[in-house]
């Protein structure tokens, strides 16, 4: 190895030598780069961590281990870090996301501890480089579990009103619609075919919910048989004509019951429009619940929207 990446010592060595030692052999990666932003030392973690042959990194911009689209502001952070008063900074903590470029073009997830540091002729940062993706993607897989329905794939409850509540922050939508759709006769089958049936059932709507619903509509599963869709910026007449796409291709499946037979099944939906603001969803569900009942009541497979508080109307199949 190059006195760049740290050759061995044997034990009589300088205290200098024996940390050049420790930085070669430990896991992290190292890279020092100067004022200018060229990476002038590097171990061999580094190369491996980033993807690079042995020698390659030394010399080249330090952009090279960055997306293209941070460039500009990790340029800044650099600057601002050489001018500042700090000797040290770390990096990617749990509120915070590095990412970094590897050789053939993907990201890799990083924890960085950032150091200054002078000689007698120039002055560099010292970075420490821990390669967390691991972590990170365990992470999300843990998130991606506490929000998602085991069963269908779609957003459960929680992590619905999370969502709606996380879109209210970018500006509330002048006119929206709330809709609950309810699986008709969901105990009749569970009784006669067995609860794998109803599963299948489930299973099957929630799969045609995904595939007709609109790329911008939000949508969960609410509880048992019964699912929610949230479709801001939406007239009445245009919720009403998604719902009713969902429910045709509903009507439209035919089952293949394991204990023998096959049928169809039929879902009912209330549906309700307002200016839905970020404290409004409990009563617009409220609302929708109503119009739901009273779909059900109506003879079910049949919509029933409500336009505003004393206004409803209710639809058959054949409308």
């Amino acid at each position: 190895m190059t006195s760049k990446h740290f050759p061995d010592v044997s034990r009589d060595t300088a205290p200098q030598d024996i940390y050049r030692k420790i930085v070669s052999e430990i896991d992290d990666g190292v890279i020092g780069m100067d004022a200018d932003g060229i990476i002038r030392l590097c171990n061999p973690s580094a190369e491996r961590i980033f993807g690079w042959r042995y020698g390659e990194l030394l010399g080249k911009p330090l952009d090279v281990l960055l997306p293209e689209h941070l460039r500009a502001f990790h340029a800044t952070l650099v600057s601002n870090f050489f001018a500042g008063a700090g000797e040290a900074r770390y990096m990617g903590a749990r509120t915070a996301e590095i990412v970094g470029l590897r050789a053939d073009g993907s990201d890799v997830h990083l924890g960085i501890t950032i150091l200054k540091t002078s000689t007698t002729s120039e002055h560099m940062m010292i970075a420490v480089i821990r390669d967390i993706s691991e972590r990170i993607s365990y992470q999300r897989e843990l998130l991606r579990l506490a929000q998602t329905d085991p069963l269908t794939g779609l957003l459960n409850r929680r992590a619905f009103h999370e969502s709606f509540a996380a879109r209210m922050v970018h500006g509330e939508p002048a006119m929206s619609s709330v809709a609950l759709l309810d699986l008709d006769e969901f105990k009749a089958l569970n009784d006669r075919y067995g609860h794998d049936a109803g599963d299948e059932a489930i299973i099957r709507f929630a799969d045609i919910l995904r595939q007709t619903i609109r790329s911008g509509d939000l949508a969960a599963r609410w509880g048992g048989e019964e699912f929610i869709l949230f479709l801001p910026n939406t007239s009445s007449q245009s919720a009403v004509a998604v719902v009713e796409r969902v429910r045709a291709a509903f009507a439209d499946a035919v089952f293949e019951w394991r204990r023998g037979g096959s049928g169809s099944l039929t879902v009912s939906a209330g549906i309700v429009t307002d200016r839905i603001g970020k404290g409004g969803l409990d009563a617009a569900v409220a609302r929708a619940d109503i119009a739901l009942y009273d779909a059900k009541r109506g003879g079910r497979n049949r919509i029933v929207r409500i336009r505003d508080p004393q206004d409803t109307v209710a639809m058959s199949a054949d409308h």
